[in-house]
């Protein structure tokens, strides 16, 4: 959810061509833009990060009791393709696709600072399944439940999909109609240069969260008497027009004539106790990012006996006939980090850099196809709106190849889409044909190209080179980002997908498309 950028590069656009607040007509609105809470970048070290947010992400976290606890990282299946959806991949801080062999890839995820959980879906609602595909400059951005009630939009309050967004005239007239995505965006391609105010459709049980409330990133900007928004001079690219929506239970009759709220959360699907599922083997290619996360806890589905792996929880399915019965809950989860903690030396997963805009050098990128095998492909299509690339599977079937379908989180039922999409090209050893080592340990370090926003950075390393804080505590951290020069390498606020691909991998940029990227995949020798 990196809405920053927007407002920056429009408050940066105003000041590059001169135009002053005075110049925009008297009947329209100009808010003033406010200082952006944290000021951005962030990192890469622990002490640049503010209170109560997470180095993994550069996002604040719900419960910052989570940030005392150390990593959970669960291993979970991709194959066979039944277990899709998978569980709580859209609150993993990081998730590692590492190839397993006889063309399949498994996911290690890492679960820090935020616990995965289920979140509310209006009933009988559409959200739209595909990203709006839209060119030039946009309007926007996204429709949430303003579940702590203060106005303002937290990363981990759940967008509303399926509602619609009108764009009106000055004069009212609706102009064009927009419906929310699964995770609450929405976006209009408007003529530049004139006025427009933006109307919700509000769902049957919400009512608006109040106008204003922060700085244009964070608040709702409808009132909450009318829907709409105050009338605004558009100029170019804004995404910081949002609706914070609060769920109102309809009253009902009592035994004794008396009306009280309906607990049953009438037309809305009650959020139930969380937990993950698909929980497959562990690998010895975690090994070195396992390692990365002094004090995690690997939550797996045993291993075989040469593989070199500690497992603090092995879970196991109680249906042979059900891969998706092999999970834990969130309190387990909590359990497990709680138990490994080492209060000598707290969680330090910092090394990162983070800023919602991107950095000059970029190519363009708004897609990206993945090709492991004949049988697991993949592609991130970027969506300009959720400044995020929304991951697309394939079906993992002879009938289907070549087809995807936007992949989705089973807890949330909401599209699974990532900030930023990192390839690491790491040398493989294949110990045995079915056996894997990754040469990722402290020290090691190698290229690596990071998709963004929209842009594709080719010339870039990753790092486990000890800098400061392992020199003096002798402690791992996680993988880190840098120019060729060492200088960190700036994220976009949010998760992060990383694809472990061997050095004989290739990346290339499609001849007739500049914008399409394609990543293939070529096993180590001796692989299955």
């Amino acid at each position: 959810m990196n809405k920053e950028r927007g407002t920056l590069l429009l408050v940066s656009f105003i000041l590059v061509l001169g135009i002053s607040l005075g110049s925009i007509p008297p009947h329209v609105s100009a808010a003033t833009p406010t200082p952006l809470s944290p000021v951005y970048p962030l990192g890469p070290d622990q002490s640049q990060f503010p209170s109560g947010y997470n180095p993994l992400t550069g996002l604040p976290v719900s419960d910052p009791s989570w940030l005392d606890l150390p990593a959970v990282l669960v291993s979970l299946s991709n194959f066979p393709p039944s277990v899709r959806p998978q569980t709580g991949l859209s609150f993993a801080s990081q998730v590692y696709e590492i190839y397993i062999t006889e063309g399949m890839t498994r996911f290690l995820t890492v679960f820090y600072g935020e616990p995965p959980r289920r979140l509310p879906t209006p009933s009988e609602l559409t959200p739209r399944t595909e990203p709006l595909g839209l060119s030039g400059i946009l309007l926007g951005n996204r429709v949430w439940w303003d579940e702590n009630a203060d106005g303002l939009q937290q990363p981990w309050e759940a967008g509303l999909g399926g509602i619609e967004v009108q764009l009106l005239d000055s004069q009212g007239n609706v102009l064009q109609t927009a419906r929310t995505d699964g995770n609450g965006y929405y976006a209009f391609s408007p003529l530049s240069g004139n006025p427009y105010r933006l109307r919700i459709q509000l769902p049957e049980g919400f009512t608006l969260t109040r106008a204003h409330a922060g700085d244009e990133v964070e608040d709702s900007d409808a009132d909450p008497r009318t829907g709409q928004t105050e009338l605004f001079e558009f100029i170019t690219s804004d995404l910081t027009r949002d609706f914070g929506l609060l769920w109102q239970p309809p009253a009902v009759s009592t035994p004794s004539g008396s009306t009280a709220g309906d607990s049953s959360l009438r037309g809305i699907e009650q959020p139930q106790d969380a937990g993950l599922a698909g929980v497959r083997s562990g690998r010895e290619a975690y090994v070195p990012i396992v390692n990365a996360f002094p004090s995690g806890c690997l939550v797996a589905a045993s291993k075989s006996a040469d593989v070199n792996l500690r497992i603090c929880r092995n879970v196991f399915g109680i249906n042979a006939q059900d891969i998706n019965s092999a999970g834990l809950t969130t309190a387990q989860m909590r359990a497990l980090a709680e138990a490994n903690r080492n209060p000598q030396f707290p969680p330090n997963y910092s090394g990162n850099l983070f800023d919602p805009i991107p950095p000059a050098g970029g190519q363009p990128a708004t897609q990206l196809n993945v090709f492991y095998a004949y049988l697991n492909q993949a592609q991130w299509v970027y969506d300009e709106s959720a400044q995020a690339y929304w991951r697309y599977q394939d079906y993992g079937t002879e009938n289907r190849v070549g087809q995807f379908t936007p992949a989705t989180d089973r807890l949330t039922q909401r599209p699974l889409i990532f900030e930023n999409i990192v390839i690491l090209f790491v040398e493989h050893t294949a110990r045995r044909p079915t056996i894997i080592d990754l040469n990722m340990g402290p020290g090691s370090k190698g290229r690596a190209i990071v998709f963004r926003n929209g842009q594709v950075y080719t010339n870039l390393i990753w790092s486990m080179v000890g800098e400061e804080y392992e020199k003096k505590t002798g402690l791992a951290r996680p993988v880190r980002l840098r120019y060729l020069d060492g200088r960190p390498f700036p994220l976009a606020p949010g998760q992060t997908w990383f694809h472990v691909a061997t050095p004989g991998s290739t990346v290339r940029q499609d001849s007739t498309r500049p914008d399409l990227w394609k990543f293939r995949y070529y096993p180590p020798v001796g692989a299955k």
